[in-house]
């Protein structure tokens, strides 16, 4: 759907579709064989009448990406914009009935995105979708590596504001899985759990995580603080928030910290996959993030009085 941007808070384009004029018309303009199925079984104004009544974004959205597109919470602001700013067609009649149709997403040119906001080195990528970045202003993300990036992103995070805190040693203490298949066992092995978020941890022949050091800190040259970019990790997370509050307000020489890993936003691989069956491009295959629990040990560097 074509949006001026100008007109859009960042919560209600939390998911944008990358597009050309010519790559947006062969999407919506596609033939969909479904639908002319069902017309040659009852009158195609009684089958698509909704469809040409304005239905609601929400449920378009569902309608053409699952339920999984209506129940996310962090897409919901998006389909409500949609539905306030979306313009009658201009097309055909036999068009709006028999084609795939309008997406409830707003798009807009690559040339437009690359000017608006930040992308991986590579993008923006024609007829791509791609996820707004909670904690990173204008960054767009992938929509299929969306979940796998932020679970790294969390726990460079947590890296860096420990450093900022005033950390002289970051350990690693232990690590579980919090998924169980079905004969109790984990579905993803801790070392590929560790991998995925870029955790460089060791481990005994059993699997069980060996206590190391991550990093090693020279004395601050200034005092504890939590530097801004990553103030909104400390909104999202609260182990990241009682971490900064504990070492601001006190002068702690340890402290242990647990943090949770696994999908942050609720774009699931089933969405993904409906998205990337109407022609769209979401960045590859869908990456799930196993759910784990890692738990740090942190040794402070001395405050100094000013």
């Amino acid at each position: 759907m074509k949006i001026d941007f100008d007109r859009l808070e960042p919560q209600e384009r939390r998911i944008v579709l990358v597009a050309s004029d010519v790559k947006y018309d062969e999407l919506v303009n596609e033939i969909d064989w479904r639908k002319v199925v069902l017309a040659s079984m009852a009158s195609p104004l009684v089958v698509f009448t909704n469809g040409l009544l304005g239905v609601p974004a929400a449920t378009i959205a569902s309608g053409l990406f699952g339920l999984a597109a209506k129940a996310s919470g962090y897409l919901a602001s998006t389909w409500s914009a949609m539905e306030v700013h979306k313009e009658r067609e201009k097309r055909s009649l036999f068009r709006r009935i028999f084609t795939k149709g309008e997406l409830p997403i707003p798009h807009l040119s690559p040339a437009e995105a690359a000017r608006r906001f930040k992308f991986d080195v590579g993008g923006p990528e024609d007829g791509t979708a791609y996820l707004l970045n909670p904690c990173v202003p204008q960054h767009y993300m992938p929509l299929a590596m969306a979940n796998e990036r932020l679970a790294q992103e969390k726990l460079a995070a947590f890296m860096q504001i420990a450093s900022a805190l005033g950390a002289r040693k970051i350990e690693l203490a232990s690590g579980e899985s919090l998924e169980s298949g079905a004969a109790g066992g984990a579905d993803v092995p801790l070392p590929k759990a560790a991998g995925q978020i870029g955790l460089a941890a060791t481990f005994s022949s059993g699997n069980l995580v060996k206590r190391r050091v991550l990093q090693e800190f020279g004395e601050p040259l200034v005092a504890p603080h939590v530097p801004e970019e990553f103030e909104p990790w400390l909104d999202m997370d609260p182990t990241l928030r009682a971490t900064a509050k504990t070492r601001l307000a006190g002068n702690p020489k340890t402290l242990s910290a647990s943090l949770e890993f696994g999908r942050i936003i609720d774009v699931t691989a089933d969405l993904s996959a409906k998205i990337a069956d109407r022609g769209i491009s979401v960045g590859g295959k869908y990456r799930e993030v196993a759910s784990t629990r890692w738990s740090f040990e942190i040794e402070f560097w001395p405050k100094h009085e000013a």
